[in-house]
């Protein structure tokens, strides 16, 4: 399987502590941008590819392996 896209955190919401996710569409060069929280509801705006790639890496995301090196915890 070609790999679609590229995560990278930019960035922790200090005040509830949720991870914001940008995912770079490989193929197309947009980059989506949406808090952890949001991911579950991709599928109703059309984004549902997105959605699942994004599930499928969430323990990854979590554990901070899409952190950038900038990225305040």
């Amino acid at each position: 399987m070609k790999k679609k896209f590229k995560i990278t955190i930019p960035f922790i919401d200090r005040e509830d502590g949720g991870r914001f996710i940008d995912a770079l569409d490989l193929q197309t060069g947009i980059t989506y941008g949406y808090y952890e929280s949001e991911v579950r509801s991709l599928h109703k705006i059309g984004l549902g590819e997105l959605e699942n790639y994004l599930m499928r890496r969430m323990h990854l995301i979590k554990s901070g392996a899409y952190d950038d090196a900038e990225t305040e915890k």
